[in-house]
Order: structure tokens, then C-alpha cells, then sequence
């Protein structure tokens, strides 16, 4: 078989190793110097505590009865509400969970078609920020609290006082609210001097500028992958970061599933300079340094205007390198896409060519749909910050846009500022530009606010608050209404501005109020047509493509800034959820990092940790294997402050590093100060072990042998069952038998799921140095193999499997348990009972999957033991605290946990059928995991329902299960992964697994 691995150090040492690499590990020599006595006194110390513990009493938690109880709240009963996810990056349509008057969950609303109720990790993770007790809580005025009422007559009557000969600025992000708009509108009329100017942390100005010469208008287009037979991307991350990632991972695997008799899958082609989460699972990705893109793309369109006997334009050098890619576009014509996430014009404007030619607007592009996101303009920023500088603002406004941290150039906006006369800052977190502005008014989350959404043009959602304002703060429109000196609430002057532009009028007796009604229910409005047509006009190329030619690659190293999928552009960095999930690629949280190619590594003689320094900024070292060997990869959105009872700044932000051209923010640099430091820096890793060790946990095939045979790369799962014997005593299940099927093909590695789990399941957060002892605690896990050697980063190869428990019906843990903690239900579920848990940990031993997780300290604040606490995000605070799901038990130190298949969930919806006195539908019950993938990558279900989707995948062909040599009978099932290549990668020589 192939060699998979997942480190460097794996690779080099080889899979019989004694894991001797892994940090922390204890060496045997190290473990035999305990004594006897050392042994008897550790032991009957935790005896003792836990005779104590059984005696002690527990904290006395205390209720507040409902006096008057409102209508729609039963106690124990969850509400669910539609709203909107936005945070001026992606906006994904949500429903939320609301227990006892607290919100619990975000899930994605099903109704939206774009996301078919897909989430990502930010769009779960979100709601901790609800529950941030560093949010400002009180207007300030140059750091003295104040009223809204004098804070908002001040604000006002400084505004009319800024003399006519200088500029009010209202910097906001992106608002794709309709609503607010027309409120932005009124406000800029009543100042004649002002201007609304709109900061993305991440800039998409070059696209817009590129199609602003297409069509007319600085626009988005709306791209479907979901019907291209063949994709073609240029560094743009689209499953992770770029634009949508949501709806488009949404739309990519519905090309990428082999169910239904569906014989093909999509074509993926990836040219990137770093290992990205889309390249990583593209079917051929080529590596090129971030200069060279430019040239690529005109070498691209050359070969394609070649085939289609078009004129073509100046040779880019790299026709021979994309001739390949250019015969399958060709061959797709209007059935491909082309897409770039350069902000360079030219580049974009080279890429509209190529689609123009393809045919690729008639289908796969549409410019008539616009996506409303990202509509800031770097020239625009530009003016201001000169603006500033020269006196000519005389108001400078932030709205939620934090430019002391979110500008290209934040020093020179921060000295830039300081000529401004009066200044505000409108934001519903602590932030950078606090610091900077006279007047702080503290705005209300998302979850506590009306508003609207038209993330795409026609397709419009609603925002409606869950809960009360939990600090005295006043969603954005309640802002703008009071500046305006309207008397209308903010959900007064929403519900007018749908009836007047939105909801169509009728003669009908007032039909608006219905139709509001189930729109505020569903969430989703979506206008059936719209009347726009633009004409589609590519320029001439000849000037682009000169520009592209000029564009000079150095032999030198270049940095790249990239946005990471866990931490995103920064906004959300303020939340543990988030910074302790694993980088998809890397598997690293807590920090970012320089990573390098193995082969730069070693020329440089830098190891894993090591810290260097690149232009001044120190950060360490990872090898990442797939990176250009002339390419250094850095995270962006680091650098900000990690709020809690020890703030810290996590990692560091390197904008400061990359260099603007022409007004034009870009996101790579050549650099030549490169030097090691001698220092080295332990990372937070999730991902060392040697977890295969020879061993077919993940099988994978080509597509070419798939349709000669459906069980290519799984023919050992029929030699396996012929030898199946075992001692156990075989189940019977006269019920529910649950099981889980997980896709391959499908998983993105996107990480909705991971905290998916850990928001449903109440999993603690536990902080980097706990991570880097391998004391991680989430429930599931996707690993992360390479196949390949790693010194030919174009032929690497990624696949992922997600791993939980595995539910065995043989399983291990249970035989070896001595208090029969673990058990096995009468519906195929391992249990735990965790009270009766006393953490010997045998079970965590036995288990061949290395999924249960052990509480080393007390997280959470459910132990009973004092000053046992390790807390260092406060999420034991009792705001944090409201967050938890009642349903689950929160665990205390020493006690094993893991995946239940969310026993609640499934107990929750047996127990409405039973009310209904209706059989349990198939699919009616869905795991966390199951509802936040936007990949739609995993089924649960009952296997006892012969006509279940779950039942139906166990004739699969490709389905096997983890280790199934050992018959342990997991009920977690996986499908094998198509590759949709030329032929089978030829596999290296094995490398000595024996032990």
C-alpha cells in the first residue's frame, strides 16, 4: 500500500519509530526512575481523594423561578429562531437555539438555498462571542462613561459643527443590510461634507475593479461550482476563506458525490504558492511562487485562445506548464470555471478573458447575480488615511470597522488620526481603535439586534435579537435612528422598510402582514427574478497582460499572507472556540506561524520550533510539506488581544510586512532579511502520532478504477469479513441500531464539525500549553495524512478522515472498565456514565481509536474539589457559563468522555415521535457534527430501518470501517475517496511497520 504520513518527522524516522519525536513525551528510561514508594504514595493519594469526593457535598447551584412565565417560553423546551450570521466577511442564514431564554446553539437554516443549512467553525463559534465579558458595556467619553442620551446629542451637534471645507468620514465595514443602508443614506444627506467609506480586513478591490471594465459596475459576480465540470483555481481558497466558502463548498461537493449511480466526478485543478485547505484537496494542484501568478494566468489564456484559434497575447514563459490544464478547460468549455484570489486588476481582468472564451458566463458565472460582500476599495482607504494626515477630515466615524487594526497600513493610520478633530468608534467589541477615539458607544451583538442581509443580490435574509441586550449597548440602527432623531425603534423602521421595498404589494387585504410573518419565521426571502441585465464586455487584454509580464519573480523567498480558516481576518480572534480549533493544513491553533517547505528547511537548517526572524518579525517555524521551496506562508489576523483572566496577544500581525503597489493592497513580498534567531518555540500540534503505522485506515482510489470496478482501493474489506470470528457474544438489536456513515469524498476538512460538537457537547477548552502535552479534549478529530514524498510538492497528496468514537459493538473499552463506566446501550450506543467514572483510564488504553478524552483539571467549574481549576480563556465565568447545553453533563476533573452520537438529540426526537404517535422518520434526527457540515459529508441513522440512508450505504462498495481486522464492529462506517485523476499514483516502497 501507499505510505501515508502526517509530519516530517514521521516521514524521516518511518513508522516503526517509538514515537520518540512527539513533544512531551516520557521517555521509559525516565518512567522506571519512580520508586516503589513514589508508586504506593501517588496511588493511595488518589485513593483518598476518591473516597473524599464520594462523600463531599456538591456546590449549591441556585434557580430563579419565572414569576410570570411569557407564552413562548417552557421550561426544558428549546425555541428555535431564524437570523443571520454576519461579522462584515461571510454571511451565512442561521437558525438558533434558545433555552430558557439563553442561546445555546447556531445551526444552519436548511431553507436557504445557497448554504442548504451549512455552517462553518466561525459561524458556530460565534455565539461565544455573545458572551464576552470583555465587550464594552457603556458609552465612554475619552474613557469615562457617559449616558446615550448626552453621548448621542454630543455626537450629533459635533457633526454639525465640523466646518464646510472639511470631510466627515463614516467608516464602516461592508453593510449588505438594505435597511441600514437607507438609513446610511438620510445621514449622509443631512451632512452635505460627508462620505461613507467601507474597510474590509481582507481586500477583494481587484476583482471588483476588474469587472467594473466588464460590465460596467465594480461588482461580485456569483460563481456556481456546482456546475462546472471543471475548476480551475488560482490561490483562491474558495473552501475555506475565499469570498462564500459556505455556499461554495456547498455547491463543489455536489459535483464530488458518487451516490445515485453517478459515474463522474468534477475536475479540480489548484495553483497556489503554500499547502491552502481548497489545494489540499484538489485533484492536481501545482505549486508557484505568488509573483509568478500573473504569468500563469497569461499562459493560460494563450494555450486556450491557441485551441480555440483565437488571438492570442504575449507569451507569459509558462504555456508548456498549462498546456494540460488548458486541453480540459477546452474540452468543458462552458461547463468550466476559472477563478483567482489575486487583488491584482490585471490578473482578474486575464481571468474574465479566459472565461469569456470558455463560454463560462453563459453557466458557471453570472453576472446578474452580484455577491454584495467585500465592497471596500483600496484607493478610497488610501485618500482617507492622506486625507487624515493632511487635516482635511475634520469627523472621522467607525462603524464596527476597527482601522487601528484592520487598515493595510495601521501605523501610518494611527499617526494619520491624530489630526482629526473628533472622533467615534461604534463597535460591539474591545478593539484596537478604542484607543484612538473620543467617543466609544458600544454596539450589540448580532444575536441581540434587528436587521436585515442581501449577502447576494435578490436573495434576502432577516436578523431578529434572542436575547436582551446582556450589556447597555444599542444595535447599529438604533444608532443611526437616534443620530437621525427619529422616534421608530429599529424594528419599527425594518418592518416599514420591507413593506415599502421589499415584499411586494398586493390588493389583497393587507397580505404584507402574513407574509412577514412566515418571512420572520423562515428567514429567508427570496426574490423569484430580477429585472437586470448586464452587458458583457471584456476589454482589451494587451495592457494586462504587459503588466502581468512585468511583474518580476526574484530567485529570492517571497512572504505570503494568507487568512487561516479557524481565525479567519482576525475579527473573531477573541474567542478560545476558535483559537484552540486545529489548523485544517497544519493542525497547529494558538498561534501563527512561518512555514516553510521541508527542503527550504533544511537548506536553512531551521527545525520544527525554531524561531526567525523575516524583516524584524520573529515567529517559529513549521515545515509544512506542499509549500513553493521559495515561499513563506504566514497566517494573517494574529496579533490581537486573547481577553480572559491573563490577556495575552496571540500570535502576531504581519500586514506590516507586505507592500501596497499602485493603491493596491497586496498580499505577498519578496524578502531578503532572513535570519534564525536561536531561539525555538514549542507550537500547540494536534497531529504527530503515528496513527496509521502501515495500517489502511484511509483508502482512497482513482476515478478511472472506480468505474472498472466500485470497490477499487477497499478490496481487502471482502478478504476481512470472509475471517471475521469473534468471542464476543453477538448483539441483538430489537430497536434502533445507530450508525454513521462519513463520506470521503465529500469531507472538506472545513472543521464546522469539530466545533460543532464541542458547542452541542459542553467540550472544554483547555489552552495551548494543555494542547501541547496532547491533552486536547474535542470529541472529534480530522486527521490529516500526506502521501508522497514531501521534496515534490506538485505530486503531494492530502486526505482527511474525520475520527469519533466508533461506537464498536466489540468494543475494548468496555470489557476493561472496573467500575462499568462505559457500557454499551440496547440501541448500539458506548455510553458513559460519567459520575460513576473514577478515571483509570483503562478504557482510553484499550481503545484502538484513540478517541476518549481524559479531564486532566477541572475546565468548566463542575468539580468539587477547590483550587483545581485550569481555566486560562475564563470560560468557567459564569457569563461563559450561560452557554452551556443543559442537556449535557459537564464534566469534572477525572473523568473520561467522548463522543455519544448526541445521545440528547436522538432521546429528544424519540420522545416527540412517541407524542405524535408516529414511527421515527429517517433523517429526523441529526447529530451536531451532521447539521453544521456545509459538505453534507456525514449520515446518521437507524441500520434497522431497511429503507434508511444509513442502511442503504452498507451495500456500498466503498464503505469499510477503522482497523475492521480487529472486529470490534465499529458502527461508524467510512466511504472510500475518488481521486478524480488520470491514473493511480504509483505507490512507494513500504517502509518497516513491524513493532
Amino acid at each position: 500500500m501507499k505510505k501515508y504520513w502526517k509530519s516530517i518527522e514521521e516521514y524521516k524516522q518511518g513508522a516503526k519509530d517509538d514515537n520518540a519525536h512527539l513533544p512531551n513525551k516520557i521517555q521509559a528510561s525516565e518512567a522506571l526512575k519512580a520508586s516503589r514508594r513514589d508508586f504506593l504514595k501517588y496511588f493511595g493519594f488518589s485513593v483518598a481523594s476518591a473516597a473524599v469526593l464520594a462523600s463531599c457535598e456538591r456546590p449549591v447551584k441556585k434557580a430563579i423561578p419565572l414569576l410570570i412565565q411569557p407564552e413562548e417560553v417552557r421550561p426544558g423546551v428549546a425555541s428555535f429562531y431564524a437570523s443571520t450570521f454576519y461579522n462584515g466577511g461571510e454571511a451565512v442564514p442561521i437558525l438558533v437555539k434558545v433555552r430558557d431564554g439563553r442561546p445555546i446553539k447556531i445551526e444552519g437554516n436548511d431553507l436557504c438555498m445557497m448554504t442548504e443549512g451549512g455552517t462553518s467553525a466561525q459561524v458556530q463559534a460565534s455565539l461565544l462571542n455573545l458572551y464576552d465579558e470583555s465587550r464594552p458595556r457603556n458609552p465612554t467619553f475619552n474613557g469615562e462613561e457617559t449616558s446615550w442620551q448626552k453621548a448621542n446629542s454630543d455626537i450629533t451637534a459635533q457633526l454639525k459643527n465640523i466646518s464646510a471645507d472639511q470631510d466627515i468620514i463614516f467608516l464602516t465595514q461592508t453593510v449588505i443590510s438594505p435597511s441600514q443602508q437607507s438609513l446610511f443614506s438620510k445621514l449622509l444627506a443631512i451632512y452635505p461634507n460627508s462620505k461613507q467609506v467601507t474597510l474590509d480586513p481582507y481586500s477583494y478591490s481587484g476583482i471588483r475593479e476588474a469587472y467594473k471594465e466588464v460590465v460596467g459596475e465594480a461588482i461580485i459576480p456569483m460563481f456556481h461550482f456546482n456546475k462546472a465540470e471543471v475548476v480551475v483555481s488560482f490561490a483562491a481558497d474558495f473552501l475555506g476563506t475565499w469570498l462564500m466558502p459556505t455556499a461554495f463548498t456547498n455547491q463543489y461537493v455536489k459535483n464530488r458525490k458518487l451516490e445515485n449511480g453517478q459515474k463522474k466526478i468534477s475536475k479540480h485543478i489548484h495553483f497556489e504558492g503554500f499547502m491552502s485547505l481548497t489545494g489540499s484537496n484538489a485533484d492536481d494542484r501545482y505549486v508557484i511562487k505568488p509573483s509568478e501568478e500573473g504569468r500563469y494566468v497569461l499562459s493560460l489564456y494563450n494555450e486556450i485562445a491557441k485551441s480555440l484559434h483565437l488571438p492570442a497575447l504575449n507569451k507569459g514563459g509558462f504555456e508548456n506548464e498549462v498546456s494540460k490544464v488548458a486541453q480540459q478547460l477546452v474540452h468543458a468549455m462552458s461547463s468550466s470555471l476559472v477563478v483567482s484570489g489575486s487583488n491584482d486588476k490585471n490578473i482578474q481582468l486575464l481571468i474574465a478573458g479566459i472565461n469569456a472564451m470558455l463560454g463560462s458566463f453563459e453557466s458557471t458565472i453570472d453576472v446578474n447575480k452580484e455577491i454584495n460582500l467585500y465592497q471596500g476599495n483600496d484607493v478610497a482607504l488610501s485618500e482617507l488615511v492622506k486625507g487624515c494626515k493632511e487635516g482635511k477630515v475634520g469627523a472621522l466615524v467607525c462603524l464596527e470597522s476597527n482601522p487601528a487594526y484592520n487598515m493595510p497600513d495601521a501605523v501610518s493610520f494611527k499617526e494619520a488620526v491624530k489630526n482629526v478633530g473628533f472622533t467615534v468608534n461604534v463597535t460591539s467589541q474591545k478593539d484596537e481603535t478604542n484607543e484612538l477615539c473620543q467617543y466609544v458607544l458600544p454596539a450589540s451583538h448580532f444575536l441581540e439586534s434587528w436587521n436585515d442581509a442581501e449577502p447576494v443580490s435578490g436573495v434576502f435574509s432577516l436578523t431578529q435579537p434572542v436575547i436582551r441586550p446582556i450589556y447597555n449597548t444599542k444595535s447599529m440602527n438604533e444608532i443611526f435612528l437616534s443620530w437621525l432623531g427619529e422616534e421608530a425603534s429599529s424594528y419599527e423602521y425594518l418592518h416599514q422598510y420591507w413593506n415599502e421595498n421589499i415584499i411586494a404589494k398586493s390588493e389583497e387585504d393587507n397580505p404584507f402582514i402574513s407574509t412577514w410573518k412566515k418571512t420572520l419565521s423562515a428567514g429567508i426571502w427570496d426574490m423569484e427574478t430580477l429585472n437586470r441585465t448586464r452587458k458583457l464586455q471584456v476589454p482589451d487584454l494587451s495592457s494586462p497582460a504587459s503588466i502581468a509580464l512585468a511583474e518580476k519573480t526574484e530567485a529570492g523567498l517571497e512572504l505570503m499572507g494568507y487568512q487561516s480558516v479557524p481565525v479567519g481576518d482576525g475579527r473573531l480572534a477573541n474567542n478560545p472556540w476558535l483559537q484552540e480549533l486545529p489548523d485544517p493544513v497544519s493542525r497547529v491553533c494558538w498561534d501563527n506561524y512561518f512555514s516553510v517547505s521541508p527542503k527550504l528547511a533544511e537548506e536553512e537548517g531551521w527545525s520544527q520550533g525554531d524561531v526567525i526572524s523575516v524583516a524584524g518579525m520573529e515567529l517559529p517555524v513549521f515545515v509544512q510539506p506542499g509549500n513553493h521551496d521559495k515561499v513563506i506562508s504566514v497566517a494573517l489576523g494574529y496579533g490581537r488581544t486573547m481577553e480572559g483572566p491573563n490577556p495575552e496577544v496571540i500570535g502576531k500581525d504581519i500586514k506590516s510586512l507586505l507592500q501596497n503597489k499602485e493603491g493596491e493592497v497586496t498580499y505577498y513580498t519578496p524578502i531578503s532579511d532572513v535570519k534564525s534567531t536561536g531561539g525555538t518555540y514549542e507550537l500547540a500540534t494536534t497531529q504527530t502520532h503515528h496513527s496509521m503505522e502501515g495500517r489502511a485506515l484511509v483508502r482512497e482510489t482513482s476515478l478511472s478504477e472506480y468505474l472498472k470496478d466500485p470497490a477499487s482501493g477497499n478490496e481487502m474489506h471482502a478478504e476481512i469479513e470472509k475471517l471475521h470470528t469473534s468471542l464476543y457474544k453477538k448483539h441483538e438489536y430489537k430497536g434502533h441500531h445507530w450508525a454513521m456513515f462519513i463520506d470521503l469524498n465529500s469531507c472538506t476538512g472545513c472543521n464546522a464539525c469539530v466545533v460543532a460538537c464541542s458547542v452541542e457537547n459542553n467540550v472544554p477548552v483547555v489552552g495551548r500549553d494543555e494542547v501541547r502535552r496532547s491533552h486536547e479534549m474535542h470529541w472529534l478529530r480530522i486527521d490529516r495524512y500526506y502521501t508522497q514524498a514531501p521534496d515534490d510538492p506538485a505530486s503531494l497528496r492530502v486526505v482527511r478522515q474525520p475520527v469519533m468514537c466508533q461506537h464498536c459493538d466489540n468494543a475494548p473499552c468496555e470489557n476493561v472498565c472496573p467500575v462499568a463506566a462505559t457500557n454499551h446501550s440496547s440501541e448500539g450506543i458506548n455510553q458513559m456514565a460519567y459520575n460513576r467514572c473514577i478515571g483509570t483510564r483503562y478504557c482510553n488504553n484499550n481503545c484502538p481509536y484513540k478517541v476518549r478524552r481524559f479531564n486532566w483539571y477541572d475546565y468548566t467549574g463542575a468539580d468539587a474539589i477547590p483550587y483545581n481549576r485550569v481555566d486560562v480563556t475564563g470560560m468557567s465565568t459564569d457569563l461563559k457559563r450561560l452557554v452551556l447545553n443543559p442537556d449535557v453533563t459537564v464534566r469534572a476533573k477525572g473523568v473520561i468522555e467522548k463522543c455519544s452520537f448526541c445521545i440528547q438529540r436522538i432521546q429528544e426526537k424519540k420522545l416527540e415521535a412517541k407524542k405524535e404517535g408516529e414511527p421515527l422518520q429517517d433523517g429526523a434526527i441529526q447529530t451536531a457534527c451532521q447539521q453544521g457540515c456545509p459538505a453534507k459529508a456525514i449520515t446518521f441513522g437507524d441500520m434497522n430501518d431497511k429503507n434508511s440512508a444509513v442502511s442503504k450505504m452498507m451495500k456500498d462498495p466503498r464503505r469499510y470501517h477503522l482497523l475492521e481486522e480487529l472486529h470490534t464492529l465499529p458502527s461508524v462506517a467510512y466511504l472510500t475517496k475518488v481521486r478524480n485523476i488520470e491514473e493511480t499514483v504509483k505507490s512507494e516502497p513500504e517502509h518497516n511497520t513491524d513493532h
